[in-house]
């Protein structure tokens, strides 16, 4: 088993940013009624905006968290591959099993159309609204990639992808801000047991403080 306080302590930047981030949209969806809260988000759209967002949000795809265990199943990295493979399946279990609970309607069902910005082919319509899938999957796949690569311009890089994907999912009308809220809640804490469950001592070797340091410097 991971000593799991150790690697929030040395991925403090994550932990604590992402909580500053949990807290001011939990308290701008309690203050702010549901429809208001996302109106207010949603209307600032251009079609530069529009594009990005589209490519963007894919990073919340679980294609994407297949495509980076599999790079780390490669890379010889085997208990990171399969923490990462862990923490997607898991997260999305828990995910599916609230959606059928909750049965939320998404946005295009909730409003008039014309009272939302939308994509035609991009904006889902149905009642799997709450939580976010997406805003799951990048926030298990970055949890995790900031208690492998440490640095703490890694760390700032996989929260702003984190954010920006979950953002990604109101603009383009997929999801309410408590849907993201939720989602990411999800993929932090499922990922953060997943680390504590599965020993690093699957990996072809072990990497030390200062390998993963390395690491982190030739990132982005």
């Amino acid at each position: 088993m991971n000593n799991l306080p150790r690697a929030i302590r040395q991925t403090s930047t994550y932990y604590v940013g992402y909580l500053a981030l949990f807290i001011l949209l939990a308290l701008f969806c309690l203050e702010i009624p549901k429809s208001e809260g996302f109106l207010l988000v949603n209307r600032f759209h251009c079609t530069l905006l529009d594009y990005f967002f589209i490519l963007f949000t894919n990073l919340g795809d679980g294609l994407f968290a297949i495509v980076i265990s599999l790079f780390m199943l490669v890379r010889r990295q085997y208990a990171w591959s399969l923490q990462l493979t862990i923490s997607f399946l898991l997260s999305g279990t828990v995910v599916q099993i609230f959606k059928q609970l909750v049965h939320n309607p998404r946005p295009q069902i909730y409003f008039r159309p014309h009272l939302i910005h939308f994509i035609n082919g991009v904006t889902h319509t149905g009642y799997g609204s709450f939580p976010s899938g997406h805003a799951a999957t990048i926030f298990a796949l970055t949890t995790l990639l900031s208690i492998y690569f440490p640095a703490r311009k890694s760390i700032i890089f996989f929260l702003v992808i984190a954010v920006l994907t979950g953002f990604s999912r109101i603009y383009l009308s997929q999801h309410f801000p408590v849907d993201v809220l939720a989602g990411s809640a999800i993929g932090v804490l499922i990922s953060s047991i997943t680390y504590m469950a599965i020993p690093l001592s699957l990996n072809s070797k072990k990497v030390t403080k200062s390998e993963l340091e390395l690491q982190s410097a030739k990132l982005p």
